[in-house]
């Protein structure tokens, strides 16, 4: 079976493989997108942006001007040579003048035009490539200051970049700049803040000079239909809807700024997408049970998303736009299967405890056990302890091999462990020949007095008679298996044959057999410690006190007996059977002094 170490590494890898094969799909891009544009909202605005401003021809510009669009051109010139003598760096026209209008009114904005200053925009381009404008602007500004004003569209509909050229035509906010593309391919916009963090200036002030000087001084100014009439309004990624002046102007500022928002490198995103799929099955490798490791795993998932996120806004307010969906994807992949594989774990492990447990106590018992929320802690309890010793044992061993002792044994310890089982006890140990049980731990038996009653009968009545015969047929025993030697003829009722053990073929002993072998029982009721015990490497369940010592003496007292006695039970026990105790075929022998007592014990016996 692989280590746990290797289990997680292979989740990881799985959720590595997984996420690079759903990202080359393209199916997180959408979500990519819609994370830097939640990273936007969380930064909210940077405050005006230093070298541009927007001069909107907005709403208020119909109502003083009392005009229709489009507007004679002569007021654009105007609007031109305004902002040139107060001292605007440049001039980017977004507005479209691609069909004539009147003579007079397109020489006015000839005139204003051909400043090398202005930059004049265009959302159209002709068949054979160039900018949609009056051929005569194209033709006296051969220094080619007409540029391309829209920008790409994200299938969700949604302006996040700028390509610096389309189609071969530079992008106005490109010429505007004057500082050139930094490359041919896609830059993020950087917006400043949500719409309207650029500074804009009513257009009928610039006409009536009416506007701070101030606002255009070494500024680029953006000219352009602020109105909503006029629908040049679309959806950005920093909030909801822009003007397409102000797009422009954040453009601008990007540019000058020297794009300063860049996407991570292909190396960090592959590591983040590593670390975040190890991230939940990690956790599980902290010492514990499984679902200790469980509540950690998704522990960890629920942390790595916040983590996850921290990481992406810290690092985009500081430039870089770090992905998020392929990490989260793999980070969703790896927590989902480290709790799989915990889960799995866990139930294999319940499923090998409950074999376990079931070795040592009643299968309803160790079904509530299992079912606990708390772990099995120590804890004082009134119980039943039973010793049960094989008489005659140790003189048989001595004359067959250890192979026929190891499986002689074995079979009486599994029939005496089933009769203690069968009545709701709990083996604590084998010892030697020996076997401890408890009736009311780990949990509460109110009748456990009657059921370890129940038990040693079951045990002398029943599994011994059954074991005798067993050995007998191996030739391992002889006389009457069916009754030990010393007992009384008809004291046990005799079950059924046995059936050959199937791990034990028949096999005869080279010596003479033994007589059919008998049992001490001793029982006694009292408080005891019950509660796991041992080392960090090994523990077992035990149950400790005076009870457990008084248990053990009693069961060593029939061999002084004559005919020696087999069952042993003290007063305590007698109390707690109650109204029980006169089924139980006890003879009371009054009291005993036992090794390592001061007090005598009253004891009842059975044979």
């Amino acid at each position: 079976m692989l280590s746990r170490p290797v289990r997680v590494l292979i989740v990881g890898l799985l959720a590595c493989a997984l996420t690079g094969a759903v990202y080359a799909t393209g199916v997180l891009d959408g979500l990519e997108r819609i994370s830097v544009d939640a990273r936007f909202d969380v930064r909210g605005s940077q405050g005006a942006p230093g070298d541009v401003v927007v001069v909107g021809i907005g709403d208020s510009t119909f109502a003083k001007l009392r005009r229709q669009w489009p507007f004679p051109r002569r007021l654009h010139a105007q609007a031109i040579d305004a902002l040139l003598d107060a001292g605007a760096r440049a001039v980017a026209y977004d507005v479209q003048f691609s069909e004539p209008s009147d003579p007079a009114e397109d020489r006015a904005l000839l005139v204003a035009a051909a400043d090398p200053r202005v930059v004049l925009g265009t959302s159209e381009l002709t068949r054979t490539g160039q900018p949609a404008v009056l051929p005569a602007l194209l033709r006296r500004r051969a220094a080619a200051r007409v540029g391309y004003a829209l920008f790409p569209v994200d299938p969700d509909g949604v302006m996040r970049q700028l390509d610096p050229r389309v189609d071969g035509v530079p992008h106005l906010a490109v010429l505007a700049s004057g500082a050139g593309a930094k490359s041919a391919s896609s830059h993020p916009i950087d917006f400043a803040g949500p719409a309207g963090t650029v500074p804009e200036i009513p257009f009928e002030d610039v006409l009536n000079d009416s506007f701070d000087r101030n606002e255009v001084r070494d500024k680029i100014v953006v000219v352009g239909a602020t109105a909503e009439n006029l629908q040049d309004y679309h959806a950005v990624a920093a909030g909801h809807l822009m003007s397409g002046p102000e797009i422009n102007a954040n453009a601008i500022q990007t540019i000058l700024d020297g794009y300063p928002l860049n996407d991570a490198s292909t190396a960090a995103a592959v590591l983040l997408v590593m670390i975040f799929a190890l991230l939940a099955p990690l956790a599980t490798l902290v010492r514990g049970p499984p679902s200790r490791a469980l509540l950690l795993a998704l522990a960890a998932g629920a942390a790595g998303v916040v983590l996850l996120y921290g990481v992406a806004q810290l690092s985009f307010d500081n430039g870089t736009i770090v992905p998020v969906a392929p990490p989260l994807l793999a980070l969703l992949l790896g927590t989902a299967g480290a709790v799989a594989l915990t889960y799995t774990v866990e139930v294999r492990a319940r499923q090998r405890m409950r074999v376990e447990l079931e070795r040592f106590v009643a299968p309803a018992v160790a079904s509530e056990l299992l079912t606990r929320d708390q772990p099995l802690e120590s804890h004082r309890v009134e119980a039943t302890v039973l010793f049960c010793d094989l008489r005659g044992f140790t003189t048989l061993a001595e004359r067959l091999d250890a192979e026929q002792v190891i499986r002689l044994l074995n079979r009486y310890l599994e029939l005496v462990s089933e009769a203690v089982l069968d009545a709701g006890g709990t083996v604590l140990s084998y010892q030697g020949d020996g076997v401890m049980a408890v009736f009311g731990a780990p949990l509460p038996q109110p009748d456990h007095a009657a059921r370890a009653l129940a038990a040693a009968r079951a045990i002398l009545d029943d599994a011994l008679p059954r074991f005798n015969r067993w050995a007998a047929e191996r030739g391992l025993l002889g006389g009457d298996a069916a009754t030990p030697a010393g007992d009384s003829a008809g004291r046990d009722p005799l079950a059924g044959a046995a059936a050959p053990h199937p791990d034990l073929a028949t096999e005869r002993s080279p010596f003479d057999p033994e007589p059919a072998l008998s049992a001490g029982i001793g029982v006694n009721t009292g408080p005891v410690m019950a509660g796991v015990i041992g080392s960090e490497r090994r523990v077992e369940y035990a149950a400790i006190g005076d009870a457990t010592n008084v248990a053990a003496r009693l069961q060593a007292l029939g061999r002084d007996f004559d005919p020696p006695a087999r069952l042993f039970v003290a007063a305590a026990t007698a109390e707690a059977l109650g109204d029980r105790l006169a089924a139980e075929r006890l003879e009371l022998h009054g009291e005993v002094f036992l090794k390592g007592r001061r007090e005598p014990v009253t004891v009842w016996f059975g044979r």
